[in-house]
């Protein structure tokens, strides 16, 4: 039997805890929020954490799952396209399978997407996401992003467009975790603007340094 709250939409106690976690660990990384302070932000006892995930870890990884299955299949789609393709993909191309996904995550849902992408970046920020983890745990093509954009930028070295490509995400991360919500295309030309500025960085002559 459904009761009348849950009829009426209210959140679960663990999609409580979760909204929560998701905004603290945004604004204040995994080491400044305590289980404890989760626990009163979301006005629930301090068993209820414990209860529902047990562990920092495990509520970190429920948080991921609700949005990064989504994210990582509308990747895979849009690589597959590339891949297809008769043609070489260019980096804007390329890129833009990266950014998109993220940035209509963002636009179906501003509150909700923007706070998911600022988790990411604060997460990416203190080096606490392994990719290798992410790509484990949520397959969706991004081993594919390499080899796509060597076929685009052919005169660069590999470990050139490895460095490239982790910068270009570190950008786009902070760019879009401090974006305005959509308002009369605002949004959508903030994310063409940011897709014009990676491509151009990510294009430019190699210098002949190696990144340390």
């Amino acid at each position: 039997m459904i009761s009348y709250f849950s009829a009426m939409g209210r959140p679960s106690t663990r999609e409580k805890l979760l909204d929560c976690a998701e905004s603290l660990f945004g604004q204040h990384g995994l080491e400044g929020v305590s289980l404890r302070t989760i626990n009163q932000e979301a006005g629930l006892s301090p068993a209820a954490l414990h209860y529902h995930f047990g562990t920092q870890q495990a509520l970190l990884e429920a948080i991921l799952e609700r949005r990064m299955p989504s994210l990582m299949e509308r990747r895979s789609r849009l690589l597959d396209a590339l891949s297809e393709t008769d043609h070489t993909p260019t980096t804007r191309d390329v890129l833009a399978a990266i950014v998109m996904p993220m940035a209509e995550s963002m636009v179906e849902d501003w509150d909700k997407g923007l706070r998911y992408v600022r988790l990411i970046h604060r997460l990416q920020a203190d080096r606490n996401l392994d990719p290798q983890f992410v790509i484990d745990r949520w397959p969706g093509g991004v081993e594919r992003l390499q080899p796509l954009l060597r076929q685009a930028n052919p005169e660069l070295p590999p470990a050139l467009i490895q460095f490239r490509l982790n910068l270009m995400i570190e950008l786009m991360l902070q760019s879009l975790a401090h974006g305005a919500p959509p308002a009369d295309g605002d949004f959508e030309t903030h994310v063409s603007s940011l897709l014009d500025f990676l491509t151009g960085g990510f294009e430019a002559p190699n210098s002949g340094d190696r990144p340390r």
